[in-house]
């Protein structure tokens, strides 16, 4: 299993249907973001890697930020 990339940057983003998400090509040529269920409050941590005819993509779930966006939820 491949190693979780470091994300050193930004806040979650929220994703809800049918919206569009731009992602910013770092300089060794990945995109890398955390996205939040829309719903359900489940994070994951997604690595985008260009390639010639096709995007990787690899996901990881954060079980640490998903019950920290879950114990905000129920705050509000």
């Amino acid at each position: 299993m491949a190693s979780k990339p470091k994300a050193d940057f930004g806040k979650p983003v929220q994703v809800r249907d049918g919206e569009v998400h731009r992602y910013h090509i770092r300089k060794d040529g990945r995109a890398i973001s955390y996205t939040i269920c829309c719903d359900c409050g489940l994070t994951h941590l997604e690595e985008f890697v260009p390639k010639k005819t096709y995007i990787k993509v690899r996901v990881w779930r954060d079980d640490v930020r998903t019950a920290e966006m879950r114990r905000r939820k129920k705050k509000k």
